[in-house]
């Protein structure tokens, strides 16, 4: 129990970091944007691939592409959860309802053997789980009855946070990501806008006074 404390205080520590602060909300809109992705193709009744089902791993994407309903059902948990995630001000709900999905992921492309997607699946995994971890105060209510974990008064200001520029960017970053299926050709010209005004936010929050 006190390595969990030691614990729960190096992580207010680390809040107070404006770099730690930016590199959050900035994972947060990168593993939300990958969902947003995802989604798109299963919201809309389509083929998430085109690998024969002669491959266990074609075979496996078609037999979820053929339930219909449930292929439409896991779209929109991934959008909701993406779009939550994103928002910034929702983002503690986000994690959550992403983090079995993001297990359920690992798991399906590490036991079909999909070629380097398990470590993508993987990083996202542990990405997730971060944010988890940075949200622990909201999680350790739930299990305080059974866990002496103390959990010490924070100072932490999270106004920086929630700023309504990061809500704007979110929305931004969403339509770029949505752009890449409806408009093939000009979508290198979305994902390059909404890496670059990404970047040139993150770096003018991070170093401005």
């Amino acid at each position: 129990m006190k390595i969990l404390n030691l614990l729960v205080n190096f992580i207010e520590r680390l809040k107070r970091f404006r770099v730690v602060q930016l590199f959050t909300i900035y994972l947060r809109y990168l593993i939300g944007s990958a969902f947003v992705f995802a989604s798109v193709p299963k919201i809309l009744g389509e083929r998430f691939t085109l690998i024969p089902v002669s491959n266990p791993v074609g075979y496996y994407f078609e037999a979820m592409y053929q339930t219909g309903f449930y292929w439409n059902f896991l779209g929109w948990g991934q959008m909701v959860a993406a779009l939550l995630l994103m928002t910034q001000r929702f983002a503690a709900l986000g994690a959550m309802l992403f983090y079995p999905i993001i297990i359920n992921v690992w798991l399906v492309t590490w036991s079909v053997g999909f070629k380097g997607t398990p470590v993508v699946t993987f990083l996202m995994f542990l990405g997730t789980t971060y944010l988890l971890v940075w949200e622990y105060r909201r999680l350790v209510p739930w299990l305080q009855h059974e866990s002496q974990l103390h959990v010490p008064p924070s100072d932490f200001d999270d106004s920086f946070m929630r700023k309504q520029v990061w809500v704007w960017l979110g929305v931004f970053l969403v339509v770029c990501v949505l752009a890449i299926p409806t408009d093939p050709q000009r979508a290198v010209w979305y994902i390059v806008a909404g890496f670059f005004i990404a970047l040139g936010l993150f770096l003018y929050q991070l170093f401005r006074k």
